[in-house]
């Protein structure tokens, strides 16, 4: 019975987790933005203790990949990539599109990137219909989703599409994710904690130098 530590900073919260086979055993939410940095070890060695479970004994460890906050991800990849290193445990990334409106059967998902960009994922009962993607509105094709249930937390989305509902939550529902983190671990479906890196879906926006005279 595998037992997975569950770690989600992608958004401004930070958000833990414990689970085996049966289910969530336990996990904490800090809610506060923005103080990933700060708490995540300190929730993690909290959980541990309250449940009374040795680091050691964790079998794996489930990360949301993004996308997100640069900075959140960073440092929630960070923690998980040490702990499964200095433990020799198998680590599992987990795209965050993939495990939002778990119980819509038939949806659009799209989040912010920034201004007339986003990151969307559709999924029609059970099958993933797009891949999560980088996408630009002009020119995306938003009447292929015709008659799907399109979900965003994007105000320029809610305000073009009029049958566009807002995104309920960005705090991931941990009982979908440890299902799926279960099967991926039954399967050896790891990612490799060498390499593992966030999925950031878009290239890096960066200028050319200036020459100096």
């Amino acid at each position: 019975m595998p037992l997975i530590l569950f770690i989600d900073t992608a958004y401004t919260h930070t958000h833990i987790a414990l689970g085996n086979e049966s289910g969530i055993l336990a996990e904490r939410l800090h809610e506060p933005a923005n103080e990933q940095a700060a708490v995540l070890n300190t929730l993690i060695a909290e959980l541990l203790l309250q449940e009374g479970i040795a680091i050691k004994d964790i079998d794996a460890v489930a990360a949301d990949g993004g996308p997100g906050s640069y900075t959140g991800l960073r440092v929630g990849i960070g923690v998980a990539k040490g702990l499964c290193f200095a433990l020799d445990k198998p680590l599992m990334l987990f795209n965050k599109l993939t495990l939002l409106e778990s119980g819509e059967q038939r949806f659009l998902l799209v989040l912010k990137a920034r201004a007339g960009e986003g990151f969307a994922f559709a999924r029609q009962d059970g099958t993933e219909l797009m891949p999560p993607q980088h996408i630009f509105y002009e020119q995306f094709e938003w009447q292929q989703f015709e008659g799907f249930k399109l979900i965003t937390d994007d105000v320029a989305v809610l305000e073009t599409h009029s049958q566009a509902e807002a995104l309920k939550s960005h705090v991931l529902a941990i009982s979908y994710w440890n299902s799926q983190a279960q099967e991926r671990y039954v399967r050896a479906a790891f990612d490799d904690v060498a390499y593992a890196e966030p999925f950031y879906l878009k290239s890096a926006f960066t200028t050319s130098p200036k020459k100096k005279f």
